[in-house]
């Protein structure tokens, strides 16, 4: 087929010298005469913040409502609807001309989208409420409430209607209940049947926030769907510890099931709430909730579930607490003009009053700081062996530390976790490897809002053991305090600043390391799918994350400041990550699993205690009992069991999972053999531990080499590219070879050679 019109994706570095980006052009487009310019306010302009290679344009408005938003005009997909003739733009077309005829220009940008059609549209709503903020007698209400609004709104009432139109227009949907936030989001292609896509599921999208049914025969149905959630995932282990952690972490060791005016120390917004010590932490709730929470337990309470959904519902769901994300394939201009007529409605305040808050307007108080750390003492310095359901032996060292939400500019957690988990020579992993005692490990606070949350960080050290390592576990530990004991020498000894001065703190090179790999990986980040993208600039937005407007693209990704902030470094360094403030969480096969326990249990009820399972040697009053040959790969006179659950007694049980654990305080004397290792001084010379190696592959040149003159050194010749070309109405994407590049005047140009032998300049 001969092309009547191509267009070939070049290489990033090759964009034509008189092409137009549509990137470069302003998001802040003329709205002098915009009928809905009286309706919001613009800013911060956070263009200058995206990437090297994002080619998007974006805005930051706030409508009437105060509902914050960030619109994104997708070039490429726009780029696309242009080529193929289906873009029609019914926007002001006066205050968007100039825009569109950059759009129509460029012929350089960086397509990612897939070769079967136009990357999609996509929006992420995030409201500021999470399982944190769940009831305590109502635990996992915040889930439950996500799976809710899919069920109806007063304006489409028809069951799963929402659902039932992105499906047939090849669009997709879901949500997530996190700490402190929900997230819901949709994708759907830029053009559909009959209409614009994007605009219609926008606009049943947006009637969740103003008028869903919230109730009727389907909410049975959607309890049902959180406890196959929570059925789901209840044998994954790692999910298993994350809720035995929840669990564990009060003082009494459990979080009770309460009444409706009970609050067990809890405290109600805008009381004044205890912190550590207190025995009811938001992290001890149960954040999947299932028919057990949101039915059984209720209902045994006298606590009208439905009507506690909808309080919540009109408390927590209001434009104010609420942040949205739009991207699609058409200018600033209509994207603003659509959301406003979608989102305006959405109240701006709770639509009832909030613990007898005198002022309605005010917002409350959604994030949970005044709580603060949530392990009690008495579960510190503690270690709990726990049965999981598969074969595996993880050492899980946990630290509470405190939120580490202000101090995005320069990290110092992360900071922190890279010269734990570094894997070069010197390195804590190199030292177990060589012991056989480990096979992995990573360090760092998680991302969810059980690691990084408005209250608390938990910085965690978690190693793949082997079975010789679960045996070892003390001198594992060992080995991780001397190395925090060698980089508070090293803090100590400081390095020469820039002026010459002597300094307090860890070698400067490696924040300069970190902060050059910063740059150079968001600078040339590839772009996620559309979902993804939204997804992550409204969690950016939270209000619990702390970030400023004007950072919400690059806030989480980059390094700011030219040095560490060395006083968090040293606070948690020194105060922090100690031996008094340790959680150990030991999970082995070795000690039996969860399937060998529960079979166990079966057969002494039914007396067959002479059946032996292969994992277990003998049961003696729901104890087990692990064999040897466990350690075969032990010497004979190591033949031990790594734990005598003989000894030990029947373990204790977590009950929303059912997972089996036993908790033992570490003794004196392990713990002062810490203390002595994480003392500030060098490592002993049977611990060969060391800061991570210089890395001299870090680029700090990124000009692009001139032009050849000819085509004997140009790197797309003998290239293998594929064409876009129009044949007949459709396009379609053809495979050629470069064949030859050359200057015509100042336009660079390249012949193509096509399977059918055709050549053509372009």
């Amino acid at each position: 087929a001969t092309p009547t019109c191509a267009f070939m994706t070049m290489a990033p570095n090759m964009t034509a010298p008189n092409s137009k980006d549509p990137s470069k052009s302003s998001s802040k487009t003329n709205c002098a005469h915009h009928p809905f310019n009286n309706e919001v306010v613009i800013g911060p302009d956070i263009n200058p913040t995206r990437s090297h290679m994002d080619r998007k344009l974006y805005r930051y408005i706030t409508l009437k409502n105060g509902l914050k938003c960030v619109l994104i005009s997708d070039t490429v997909a726009m780029r696309q609807m242009k080529l193929e003739g289906i873009y029609d733009d019914d926007s002001d077309e006066e205050s968007s001309d100039d825009e569109g005829k950059d759009v129509d220009g460029d012929e350089s940008d960086d397509e990612d989208d897939e070769d079967d059609g136009l990357r999609k549209a996509a929006a992420a709503l995030l409201v500021n409420v999470g399982s944190y903020h769940d009831p305590p007698y109502l635990q996992g209400l915040s889930h439950f409430l996500e799976h809710m609004l899919f069920l109806g709104t007063e304006k489409y009432p028809a069951d799963n209607e929402y659902d039932a139109f992105l499906s047939r227009e090849g669009g997709t949907n879901n949500a997530y209940t996190e700490m402190e936030h929900t997230l819901y989001h949709f994708a759907i292609p830029q053009e559909g049947t009959g209409e614009k896509n994007i605009w219609k599921a926008l606009e049943m999208f947006s009637t969740f926030f103003k008028c869903p049914l919230l109730g009727g025969e389907q909410a049975h149905r959607e309890l049902n769907a959180v406890e196959s959630e929570f059925e789901m995932n209840k044998m994954d282990d790692d999910t298993r510890l994350q809720q035995l952690m929840c669990f564990s972490c009060g003082m009494d060791g459990e979080a009770k099931i309460m009444g409706r005016n009970d609050n067990s120390g809890y405290g109600k917004f805008g009381d004044s709430m205890q912190q550590s010590e207190n025995s009811f932490h938001p992290f001890a709730k149960f954040s999947w909730g299932n028919m057990q929470t949101l039915k059984v337990e209720p209902e045994a309470n006298g606590i009208d579930v439905m009507k506690e959904l909808k309080e919540y519902y009109h408390a927590h769901y209001f434009a104010r607490n609420m942040r949205l994300v739009v991207m699609a394939g058409y200018e600033l201009d209509e994207i603003q003009r659509r959301v406003v007529e979608c989102f305006r409605d959405v109240p701006a305040d709770p639509r009832i009053v909030i613990d007898n808050q005198s002022d309605p307007t005010l917002i409350p108080p959604t994030h949970l700081k005044p709580y603060q750390l949530p392990f009690h003492s008495t579960s510190l310095a503690s270690i709990y062996r726990i049965l999981p359901v598969r074969h595996c032996h993880s050492l899980t060292l946990t630290w509470q530390i405190p939120s580490i939400c202000q101090h995005w500019r320069t990290k110092p957690h992360d900071f922190i976790a890279h010269l734990m988990g570094h894997e070069a020579s010197g390195s804590i992993l190199s030292t177990l490897k060589k012991r056989g005692w480990a096979m992995g490990c990573s360090a760092g606070t998680g991302e969810d809002g059980l690691g990084d949350a408005s209250t608390h960080a938990l910085f965690t050290f978690h190693v793949s053991l082997s079975k010789r390592g679960v045996r070892c576990w003390e001198e594992v530990v060992k080995v991780v305090f001397c190395y925090i004991g060698m980089l508070r020498y090293h803090f100590q000894e400081g390095y020469v600043d820039g002026k010459g001065k002597k300094t307090e703190g860890l070698p400067q090179w490696i924040y300069d390391e970190l902060k050059s790999i910063a740059n150079v990986s968001y600078r040339y980040a590839d772009e996620g799918d559309v979902e993804e993208i939204v997804e992550e600039i409204a969690e950016n937005m939270a209000l619990w994350y702390g970030l400023p407007e004007e950072r919400v693209l690059d806030g989480d990704e980059l390094l700011f400041d030219d040095v560490v902030d060395n006083e968090t470094v040293k606070d948690l360094l020194f105060n922090y990550l100690t031996p008094q403030n340790l959680r150990v969480d030991l999970m082995s096969s070795l000690f039996g699993r969860e399937s060998n326990f529960d079979e166990a249990i079966k057969d002494q009820r039914k007396g067959n205690v002479g059946e032996k399972d292969e994992d277990c040697e003998d049961v003696d009053e729901g104890v087990i009992k692990p064999v040897h040959d466990h350690f075969e790969d032990d010497s004979e006179d190591e033949k031990e069991t790594a734990f005598d659950t003989g000894k030990a007694g029947p373990p204790s049980i977590e009950p929303r999972f059912g997972t089996h654990y036993w908790k033992e305080k570490i003794s004196t004397i392990i713990m002062q053999q810490w203390t002595d290792a994480s003392k500030a001084q060098l490592p002993p010379a049977g611990f060969p531990l060391d800061l991570p190696p210089k890395n001299p592959f870090v680029p700090s040149q990124f000009d692009l080499k001139p032009l050849p003159t000819d085509d004997a050194a140009h790197p797309l010749v003998h290239c293998s590219v594929k064409v876009c070309v129009c044949v007949g109405k459709k396009k379609a994407w053809f495979p050629a070879v470069v064949t030859q590049y050359k200057m015509d005047g100042v336009h660079p140009k390249v012949l193509i050679s096509y399977e059918d032998e055709d050549e053509k300049w372009h």
